[in-house]
Protein backbone atom coordinates (compact mmCIF):
# COMPACT_ATOMS: atom_id res chain seq x y z
CA UNK A 1 0.00 0.00 0.00
CA UNK A 2 1.17 3.25 -0.73
CA UNK A 3 2.24 6.21 1.48
CA UNK A 4 -0.49 8.24 0.69
CA UNK A 5 -2.90 5.32 1.48
CA UNK A 6 -1.68 4.13 4.49
CA UNK A 7 -1.78 8.10 5.45
CA UNK A 8 -5.70 7.91 4.65
CA UNK A 9 -6.08 4.83 5.94
CA UNK A 10 -4.86 6.22 9.58
CA UNK A 11 -6.80 8.84 8.98
CA UNK A 12 -9.91 6.99 8.51
CA UNK A 13 -9.50 4.94 11.72
CA UNK A 14 -8.64 8.85 13.62
CA UNK A 15 -11.88 10.03 12.46
CA UNK A 16 -13.96 7.66 14.01
CA UNK A 17 -12.02 7.53 17.15
CA UNK A 18 -12.85 11.49 17.32
CA UNK A 19 -16.45 10.68 16.47
CA UNK A 20 -17.47 8.56 19.43
CA UNK A 21 -15.58 10.71 21.91
CA UNK A 22 -17.73 13.56 20.78
CA UNK A 23 -20.64 11.15 21.87
CA UNK A 24 -19.17 9.96 25.24
CA UNK A 25 -21.94 8.88 27.19
CA UNK A 26 -21.08 9.97 30.57
CA UNK A 27 -20.97 13.70 29.55
CA UNK A 28 -24.64 12.89 27.24
CA UNK A 29 -26.14 11.96 30.01
CA UNK A 30 -24.67 14.52 32.66
CA UNK A 31 -25.72 17.29 30.06
CA UNK A 32 -28.95 15.87 29.59
CA UNK A 33 -29.44 15.85 33.66
CA UNK A 34 -28.11 19.20 34.04
CA UNK A 35 -30.39 20.85 31.45
CA UNK A 36 -33.55 19.34 32.67
CA UNK A 37 -35.63 22.07 34.59
CA UNK A 38 -35.43 20.93 37.83
CA UNK A 39 -34.30 18.05 40.31
CA UNK A 40 -36.85 15.62 41.44
CA UNK A 41 -38.16 15.94 45.27
CA UNK A 42 -37.88 12.18 45.35
CA UNK A 43 -35.40 9.70 45.47
CA UNK A 44 -33.64 9.17 42.27
CA UNK A 45 -32.76 5.33 41.41
CA UNK A 46 -30.97 4.27 38.61
CA UNK A 47 -30.95 1.30 36.27
CA UNK A 48 -28.48 1.43 33.34
CA UNK A 49 -27.72 -1.25 31.16
CA UNK A 50 -25.96 -2.26 27.78
CA UNK A 51 -22.71 -1.75 26.58
CA UNK A 52 -22.74 1.83 27.38
CA UNK A 53 -23.92 1.55 30.57
CA UNK A 54 -21.13 2.53 32.79
CA UNK A 55 -20.22 5.69 31.44
CA UNK A 56 -23.73 6.67 31.00
CA UNK A 57 -24.05 5.73 34.78
CA UNK A 58 -21.25 7.79 35.70
CA UNK A 59 -22.10 10.80 33.52
CA UNK A 60 -25.04 10.72 36.16
CA UNK A 61 -23.21 10.08 39.03
CA UNK A 62 -21.26 13.37 37.99
CA UNK A 63 -24.58 15.72 37.37
CA UNK A 64 -26.58 17.67 39.36
CA UNK A 65 -28.80 14.96 39.82
CA UNK A 66 -26.10 13.41 42.03
CA UNK A 67 -27.27 13.72 45.57
CA UNK A 68 -30.45 12.57 44.72
CA UNK A 69 -29.38 9.56 43.43
CA UNK A 70 -30.05 6.67 46.13
CA UNK A 71 -29.06 3.88 44.29
CA UNK A 72 -29.68 1.06 41.40
CA UNK A 73 -27.96 -0.90 38.98
CA UNK A 74 -25.73 -0.77 35.81
CA UNK A 75 -25.30 -3.87 34.10
CA UNK A 76 -23.04 -4.10 31.06
CA UNK A 77 -21.07 -7.09 28.79
CA UNK A 78 -19.06 -9.57 30.86
CA UNK A 79 -15.89 -8.71 30.40
CA UNK A 80 -14.20 -12.47 30.57
CA UNK A 81 -16.19 -12.44 27.36
CA UNK A 82 -15.07 -9.25 25.36
CA UNK A 83 -11.01 -9.90 27.29
CA UNK A 84 -11.04 -13.54 25.01
CA UNK A 85 -11.53 -11.74 21.92
CA UNK A 86 -9.81 -8.29 23.48
CA UNK A 87 -7.23 -7.75 26.15
CA UNK A 88 -8.05 -4.32 26.32
CA UNK A 89 -11.56 -5.21 26.35
CA UNK A 90 -12.37 -3.25 29.44
CA UNK A 91 -9.81 -0.20 29.26
CA UNK A 92 -13.21 2.14 28.54
CA UNK A 93 -15.21 1.23 31.67
CA UNK A 94 -14.73 3.45 34.75
CA UNK A 95 -13.39 2.30 38.22
CA UNK A 96 -16.40 0.41 39.68
CA UNK A 97 -15.81 1.66 42.73
CA UNK A 98 -16.66 5.32 41.28
CA UNK A 99 -20.16 4.24 40.30
CA UNK A 100 -21.35 3.82 44.29
CA UNK A 101 -24.07 3.61 45.45
CA UNK A 102 -24.93 1.45 41.98
CA UNK A 103 -24.79 -1.66 41.79
CA UNK A 104 -22.69 -3.33 39.11
CA UNK A 105 -23.53 -6.60 37.14
CA UNK A 106 -22.43 -8.35 34.22
CA UNK A 107 -24.50 -10.56 31.47
CA UNK A 108 -23.61 -12.50 28.48
CA UNK A 109 -24.15 -10.86 25.08
CA UNK A 110 -25.73 -11.25 22.39
CA UNK A 111 -27.19 -14.65 23.86
CA UNK A 112 -28.38 -14.03 27.12
CA UNK A 113 -27.31 -16.10 30.34
CA UNK A 114 -28.01 -16.93 33.42
CA UNK A 115 -26.43 -13.67 34.96
CA UNK A 116 -28.84 -12.01 32.52
CA UNK A 117 -31.48 -13.68 34.45
CA UNK A 118 -30.24 -12.30 37.78
CA UNK A 119 -29.98 -9.18 36.41
CA UNK A 120 -33.58 -8.94 35.01
CA UNK A 121 -34.48 -10.17 38.03
CA UNK A 122 -32.45 -7.54 40.15
CA UNK A 123 -33.73 -4.34 37.97
CA UNK A 124 -37.57 -5.79 38.35
CA UNK A 125 -36.57 -5.59 42.06
CA UNK A 126 -35.61 -2.23 42.28
CA UNK A 127 -38.52 -1.25 39.99
CA UNK A 128 -41.44 -2.71 42.02
CA UNK A 129 -39.55 -0.90 45.55
CA UNK A 130 -40.81 2.47 44.12
CA UNK A 131 -43.14 5.08 45.29
CA UNK A 132 -45.50 8.07 44.09
CA UNK A 133 -42.52 10.07 44.64
CA UNK A 134 -39.88 8.71 43.58
CA UNK A 135 -37.94 8.39 40.03
CA UNK A 136 -36.72 5.29 37.54
CA UNK A 137 -33.69 7.01 36.11
CA UNK A 138 -33.35 4.42 32.74
CA UNK A 139 -30.20 4.62 31.23
CA UNK A 140 -30.44 2.44 27.86
CA UNK A 141 -27.68 1.57 24.98
CA UNK A 142 -27.09 -1.03 22.64
CA UNK A 143 -27.06 -4.42 24.16
CA UNK A 144 -29.71 -4.32 27.06
CA UNK A 145 -31.65 -6.53 25.24
CA UNK A 146 -29.67 -9.67 25.94
CA UNK A 147 -28.25 -8.05 29.37
CA UNK A 148 -31.64 -8.21 30.61
CA UNK A 149 -33.89 -11.30 30.17
CA UNK A 150 -37.23 -11.99 31.49
CA UNK A 151 -38.92 -15.18 29.41
CA UNK A 152 -42.28 -15.45 30.60
CA UNK A 153 -43.99 -18.35 32.31
CA UNK A 154 -43.23 -21.27 30.40
CA UNK A 155 -40.64 -20.28 28.33
CA UNK A 156 -36.97 -21.19 29.78
CA UNK A 157 -33.52 -19.82 29.34
CA UNK A 158 -32.54 -22.91 27.20
CA UNK A 159 -35.79 -21.57 24.94
CA UNK A 160 -34.51 -18.13 24.97
CA UNK A 161 -31.21 -18.74 23.68
CA UNK A 162 -32.54 -20.98 20.79
CA UNK A 163 -34.84 -18.39 20.07
CA UNK A 164 -32.29 -15.41 19.81
CA UNK A 165 -29.93 -17.36 17.92
CA UNK A 166 -32.34 -18.21 15.31
CA UNK A 167 -33.21 -15.00 15.02
CA UNK A 168 -30.02 -13.39 14.86
CA UNK A 169 -28.21 -16.36 12.44
CA UNK A 170 -31.10 -16.21 10.48
CA UNK A 171 -30.31 -12.80 9.28
CA UNK A 172 -33.86 -11.04 10.36
CA UNK A 173 -33.29 -7.56 11.15
CA UNK A 174 -32.40 -6.21 14.69
CA UNK A 175 -36.36 -4.43 14.94
CA UNK A 176 -37.32 -7.72 13.85
CA UNK A 177 -35.43 -9.34 16.50
CA UNK A 178 -36.79 -7.12 19.36
CA UNK A 179 -40.17 -7.05 18.49
CA UNK A 180 -40.04 -10.52 19.10
CA UNK A 181 -38.06 -9.99 22.38
CA UNK A 182 -40.32 -7.17 23.81
CA UNK A 183 -43.47 -9.49 23.58
CA UNK A 184 -41.63 -12.54 24.83
CA UNK A 185 -40.62 -10.72 27.95
CA UNK A 186 -41.46 -9.84 31.70
CA UNK A 187 -39.32 -6.91 31.47
CA UNK A 188 -38.78 -6.01 28.05
CA UNK A 189 -41.66 -3.81 25.97
CA UNK A 190 -42.26 -1.30 28.67
CA UNK A 191 -43.06 -4.16 31.67
CA UNK A 192 -39.78 -2.41 33.48
CA UNK A 193 -41.68 1.06 33.66
CA UNK A 194 -45.19 -0.62 34.51
CA UNK A 195 -42.94 -2.31 37.66
CA UNK A 196 -41.85 1.02 38.68
CA UNK A 197 -45.48 2.08 38.82
CA UNK A 198 -46.61 4.68 40.23
CA UNK A 199 -43.15 6.43 40.25
CA UNK A 200 -42.14 8.39 36.91
CA UNK A 201 -39.84 7.30 35.05
CA UNK A 202 -37.26 9.48 32.91
CA UNK A 203 -35.00 6.73 30.06
CA UNK A 204 -32.04 8.22 28.72
CA UNK A 205 -31.48 6.85 25.49
CA UNK A 206 -28.48 5.97 23.14
CA UNK A 207 -29.33 4.35 19.89
CA UNK A 208 -27.63 1.35 18.00
CA UNK A 209 -30.99 1.04 15.53
CA UNK A 210 -30.94 3.07 11.88
CA UNK A 211 -33.52 4.61 12.33
CA UNK A 212 -34.73 3.08 15.70
CA UNK A 213 -37.55 4.37 17.35
CA UNK A 214 -37.15 4.27 21.53
CA UNK A 215 -39.16 1.27 21.60
CA UNK A 216 -36.47 -0.20 19.37
CA UNK A 217 -33.39 0.35 21.35
CA UNK A 218 -32.77 -2.46 23.30
CA UNK A 219 -36.29 -4.27 22.77
CA UNK A 220 -38.13 -0.94 25.05
CA UNK A 221 -37.96 -2.19 28.92
CA UNK A 222 -39.03 1.29 29.85
CA UNK A 223 -40.75 2.90 27.32
CA UNK A 224 -44.57 2.26 25.42
CA UNK A 225 -44.51 -0.27 22.40
CA UNK A 226 -46.72 1.00 19.52
CA UNK A 227 -46.40 -2.80 18.09
CA UNK A 228 -48.67 -5.87 18.44
CA UNK A 229 -48.53 -9.60 19.55
CA UNK A 230 -49.99 -10.31 15.64
CA UNK A 231 -46.73 -8.83 14.43
CA UNK A 232 -44.23 -10.39 16.90
CA UNK A 233 -46.12 -13.68 15.84
CA UNK A 234 -46.03 -13.17 12.00
CA UNK A 235 -42.31 -12.26 12.83
CA UNK A 236 -41.58 -15.46 14.62
CA UNK A 237 -43.14 -17.51 11.89
CA UNK A 238 -40.79 -15.70 9.32
CA UNK A 239 -37.42 -15.95 11.15
CA UNK A 240 -37.65 -19.37 13.32
CA UNK A 241 -40.54 -21.08 12.30
CA UNK A 242 -39.02 -24.27 13.98
CA UNK A 243 -39.35 -22.32 16.97
CA UNK A 244 -43.54 -22.04 16.76
CA UNK A 245 -43.92 -23.70 20.02
CA UNK A 246 -43.22 -20.37 21.61
CA UNK A 247 -45.96 -18.56 20.17
CA UNK A 248 -48.44 -19.37 22.99
CA UNK A 249 -46.30 -17.76 25.51
CA UNK A 250 -46.32 -14.50 23.15
CA UNK A 251 -48.38 -11.33 25.20
CA UNK A 252 -48.83 -7.47 24.73
CA UNK A 253 -46.49 -5.01 25.87
CA UNK A 254 -47.19 -1.68 27.41
CA UNK A 255 -49.41 0.93 25.01
CA UNK A 256 -48.53 4.43 24.96
CA UNK A 257 -52.48 5.45 25.91
CA UNK A 258 -51.29 3.21 29.34
CA UNK A 259 -48.16 5.02 30.18
CA UNK A 260 -48.43 8.34 31.13
CA UNK A 261 -45.68 9.33 33.56
CA UNK A 262 -42.99 7.67 30.87
CA UNK A 263 -40.29 10.20 29.30
CA UNK A 264 -37.84 9.69 26.88
CA UNK A 265 -34.82 11.61 25.32
CA UNK A 266 -32.57 10.46 22.62
CA UNK A 267 -28.86 11.12 23.18
CA UNK A 268 -27.15 9.60 20.44
CA UNK A 269 -27.88 7.65 17.14
CA UNK A 270 -26.03 6.41 14.53
CA UNK A 271 -26.83 9.02 12.49
CA UNK A 272 -25.60 11.77 14.61
CA UNK A 273 -22.51 9.16 15.08
CA UNK A 274 -21.69 10.08 11.34
CA UNK A 275 -22.23 13.40 11.05
CA UNK A 276 -19.18 13.89 13.97
CA UNK A 277 -17.18 10.89 11.54
CA UNK A 278 -17.81 13.42 8.94
CA UNK A 279 -16.84 16.36 10.46
CA UNK A 280 -13.71 15.17 12.33
CA UNK A 281 -12.50 13.53 8.52
CA UNK A 282 -12.87 16.80 6.90
CA UNK A 283 -10.92 18.74 10.04
CA UNK A 284 -8.31 15.81 10.04
CA UNK A 285 -7.37 15.62 5.90
CA UNK A 286 -8.94 18.41 4.07
CA UNK A 287 -11.38 15.36 2.29
CA UNK A 288 -15.14 16.96 1.34
CA UNK A 289 -16.50 14.28 3.83
CA UNK A 290 -20.23 13.89 4.18
CA UNK A 291 -22.54 11.85 6.46
CA UNK A 292 -25.26 10.19 3.80
CA UNK A 293 -28.57 8.04 4.48
CA UNK A 294 -27.69 5.08 6.65
CA UNK A 295 -28.31 1.82 5.35
CA UNK A 296 -29.75 -1.57 6.42
CA UNK A 297 -29.95 -5.41 4.60
CA UNK A 298 -28.46 -8.06 3.25
CA UNK A 299 -24.39 -8.10 3.30
CA UNK A 300 -23.99 -8.55 -0.08
CA UNK A 301 -26.23 -6.40 -1.34
CA UNK A 302 -24.36 -3.57 1.01
CA UNK A 303 -21.22 -4.92 -0.92
CA UNK A 304 -22.26 -3.78 -4.37
CA UNK A 305 -23.77 -0.73 -3.15
CA UNK A 306 -20.12 -0.03 -1.16
CA UNK A 307 -18.22 -0.42 -4.33
CA UNK A 308 -21.20 1.15 -7.08
CA UNK A 309 -19.85 4.20 -4.44
CA UNK A 310 -16.10 4.23 -4.10
CA UNK A 311 -16.40 3.96 -7.99
CA UNK A 312 -18.90 7.21 -8.19
CA UNK A 313 -16.37 8.93 -5.31
CA UNK A 314 -14.53 12.02 -7.18
CA UNK A 315 -10.50 12.38 -5.57
CA UNK A 316 -11.01 14.24 -1.97
CA UNK A 317 -14.48 13.09 -1.30
CA UNK A 318 -15.25 10.87 1.85
CA UNK A 319 -18.83 9.13 2.45
CA UNK A 320 -19.64 7.99 5.83
CA UNK A 321 -22.69 5.79 6.45
CA UNK A 322 -24.59 4.17 9.45
CA UNK A 323 -24.97 0.47 8.67
CA UNK A 324 -26.92 -2.26 10.25
CA UNK A 325 -26.29 -5.25 7.67
CA UNK A 326 -27.51 -8.60 8.26
CA UNK A 327 -25.97 -12.03 7.45
CA UNK A 328 -27.34 -15.22 7.51
CA UNK A 329 -24.94 -17.92 9.25
CA UNK A 330 -24.32 -21.33 8.33
CA UNK A 331 -23.97 -23.79 11.75
CA UNK A 332 -20.79 -24.79 10.98
CA UNK A 333 -18.19 -21.25 10.45
CA UNK A 334 -14.95 -19.48 11.40
CA UNK A 335 -14.67 -16.37 13.21
CA UNK A 336 -15.28 -13.07 11.89
CA UNK A 337 -18.13 -10.58 11.96
CA UNK A 338 -20.20 -8.53 9.47
CA UNK A 339 -18.49 -5.33 9.19
CA UNK A 340 -15.06 -7.93 8.26
CA UNK A 341 -16.89 -10.12 5.98
CA UNK A 342 -18.06 -6.93 4.02
CA UNK A 343 -13.96 -5.53 3.99
CA UNK A 344 -12.93 -8.57 2.67
CA UNK A 345 -15.81 -8.76 0.11
CA UNK A 346 -15.17 -5.90 -1.15
CA UNK A 347 -11.50 -5.83 -1.04
CA UNK A 348 -10.78 -6.64 -4.48
CA UNK A 349 -13.12 -5.06 -6.86
CA UNK A 350 -12.63 -1.24 -4.99
CA UNK A 351 -10.45 1.43 -7.07
CA UNK A 352 -6.79 1.74 -6.32
CA UNK A 353 -7.24 4.93 -4.48
CA UNK A 354 -9.79 4.20 -1.78
CA UNK A 355 -9.64 3.17 1.50
CA UNK A 356 -13.13 1.17 2.96
CA UNK A 357 -12.99 0.98 6.72
CA UNK A 358 -16.35 -1.06 8.00
CA UNK A 359 -16.35 -1.22 11.74
CA UNK A 360 -18.28 -2.07 14.85
CA UNK A 361 -18.49 1.29 16.85
CA UNK A 362 -18.68 -1.36 19.87
CA UNK A 363 -15.59 -2.83 18.85
CA UNK A 364 -16.26 -6.06 18.60
CA UNK A 365 -17.17 -7.27 15.25
CA UNK A 366 -18.63 -10.74 15.75
CA UNK A 367 -16.22 -13.18 17.16
CA UNK A 368 -13.55 -11.59 14.65
CA UNK A 369 -11.35 -9.90 18.22
CA UNK A 370 -11.61 -6.70 15.88
CA UNK A 371 -13.57 -4.04 15.67
CA UNK A 372 -13.64 -4.77 11.77
CA UNK A 373 -11.53 -3.61 8.75
CA UNK A 374 -10.01 -1.20 7.00
CA UNK A 375 -8.88 -2.28 3.38
CA UNK A 376 -7.38 -0.86 0.04
CA UNK A 377 -7.35 -3.13 -3.07
CA UNK A 378 -3.44 -2.72 -2.99
CA UNK A 379 -3.79 -5.23 0.46
CA UNK A 380 -5.40 -8.47 -2.07
CA UNK A 381 -2.08 -9.01 -3.28
CA UNK A 382 -0.88 -10.86 0.29
CA UNK A 383 -3.33 -13.41 -0.36
CA UNK A 384 -4.19 -15.41 -3.67
CA UNK A 385 -8.21 -15.20 -5.13
CA UNK A 386 -9.14 -18.71 -3.57
CA UNK A 387 -7.84 -18.11 -0.19
CA UNK A 388 -10.19 -14.58 0.15
CA UNK A 389 -12.97 -16.89 -1.69
CA UNK A 390 -12.40 -19.89 0.71
CA UNK A 391 -12.98 -16.82 3.41
CA UNK A 392 -15.76 -15.78 2.76
CA UNK A 393 -17.64 -18.73 2.06
CA UNK A 394 -16.59 -20.55 5.69
CA UNK A 395 -17.45 -16.76 7.10
CA UNK A 396 -13.91 -16.91 8.50
CA UNK A 397 -12.85 -13.29 7.59
CA UNK A 398 -10.51 -12.93 10.75
CA UNK A 399 -8.00 -14.93 10.12
CA UNK A 400 -7.78 -13.16 6.33
CA UNK A 401 -7.77 -10.01 7.88
CA UNK A 402 -5.15 -10.80 10.32
CA UNK A 403 -2.90 -12.51 7.50
CA UNK A 404 -3.50 -8.72 5.27
CA UNK A 405 -3.00 -6.76 8.26
CA UNK A 406 -6.35 -5.33 7.84
CA UNK A 407 -7.81 -5.63 11.10
CA UNK A 408 -9.08 -2.54 12.65
CA UNK A 409 -8.91 -2.72 16.34
CA UNK A 410 -9.92 0.14 18.31
CA UNK A 411 -10.60 -2.32 21.44
CA UNK A 412 -13.78 -1.97 23.70
CA UNK A 413 -15.06 1.45 23.32
CA UNK A 414 -17.93 1.91 25.61
CA UNK A 415 -20.52 2.42 22.98
CA UNK A 416 -22.57 0.64 20.61
CA UNK A 417 -24.45 3.01 18.22
CA UNK A 418 -24.25 0.17 15.26
CA UNK A 419 -21.71 -0.03 12.36
CA UNK A 420 -20.18 3.14 10.84
CA UNK A 421 -18.65 2.15 6.70
CA UNK A 422 -16.47 5.16 5.49
CA UNK A 423 -15.64 5.08 1.63
CA UNK A 424 -12.12 7.56 0.86
CA UNK A 425 -10.82 8.44 -2.61
CA UNK A 426 -7.30 9.90 -2.23
CA UNK A 427 -6.91 13.22 -3.23
CA UNK A 428 -3.50 13.10 -4.56
CA UNK A 429 -3.78 11.34 -7.74
CA UNK A 430 -7.41 10.64 -9.79
CA UNK A 431 -8.22 7.18 -10.04
CA UNK A 432 -7.15 5.50 -13.98
CA UNK A 433 -10.37 4.34 -15.74
CA UNK A 434 -11.74 1.02 -15.12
Amino acid sequence: MSAALDGLRAALVGALRAGLSELDPGGLVERALDAEAAAPRGRVVVIAAGKAALGMAQGALRSRWADRIAGGLAVTVAAPALSARDPHAAASDPDEAALRPLRVMRAAHPIPDGRSMDAAAAALAIAAALGPDDLLLALISGGASALLAAPPLGVSLADKQALVAALLEGGAPIQEVNLVRRHLSRIKGGRLAAAAAPARVLTLLMSDVVGGLPHDISSGPTVPDPTRVEEARAALDRWAPQLSRLTPALSESLKPADAPLLETRMLADPEKLAERVAAALAARTGLRAVAVAAEVGDARAIVERRLALARALAPGEAAVIPCEPTLALPAERGAGGRAGWIALAALRDLPPDVVLLCGATDGADGSSGAAGAVVARAAAAAMDDRAIEAALTRFDDAAAHRALGTRLEIGSTGHNLTDVHIVARDFTRASPAR
